[in-house]
């Protein structure tokens, strides 16, 4: 029996884990309020705080997880 390349899903979700979302398109919340929609430049190796790319007129920005934002993909 023949297997195919594995597959890998994305599930939709609150992530707890930044480190890992370079490269990623997310959404920012801050107490239930979406911040912005963007794509993940850099990430803290603690994941303690990530940057999103800038886009257009706006520069890139920081977001720090002790403050309260919260990231979904």
């Amino acid at each position: 029996m023949a297997t195919g390349p594995a597959r890998t899903t994305s599930v939709r979700g609150l992530r707890s884990d930044w480190s890992r979302l370079t490269g990623h398109t997310v959404e920012v919340w801050l107490r239930g309020e979406h911040v912005i929609t963007g794509v993940v430049e850099q990430a803290a190796n603690d994941d303690s705080v990530l940057w999103i790319a800038g886009s257009g007129a706006f520069t890139r920005r920081l977001f720090d997880k002790s403050t309260g934002f919260k990231v979904w993909v």
